[in-house]
């Protein structure tokens, strides 16, 4: 989570984790600075699915995506 604070021109940023903690039955949140934050454990990500009314607007979609990856390799 980002906070912005903005005075006189200058723009601060704070940066904290809000993270949920369980103990038993009871769930209570804790807010921590960023900095103070170890990951230990690498959430896996479940596969995005789409759905679509138009295969074809799918296909077109995954066209661009590919598009897009080959310039960014190129770019690089």
């Amino acid at each position: 989570m980002m906070e912005k604070e903005k005075s006189a021109g200058v723009e601060t940023l704070k940066e904290t984790v809000k993270v949920k903690l369980k103990d038993g039955d009871d769930t209570f949140f804790k807010k921590y600075n960023a900095k103070d934050v170890k990951i230990i454990k690498d959430v896996e990500k479940e596969e995005e699915t789409l759905d679509v009314e138009n295969p074809e607007d799918l296909k077109e979609l995954e066209e661009l995506e590919k598009l897009q990856e080959l310039d960014e390799k190129n770019n690089n």
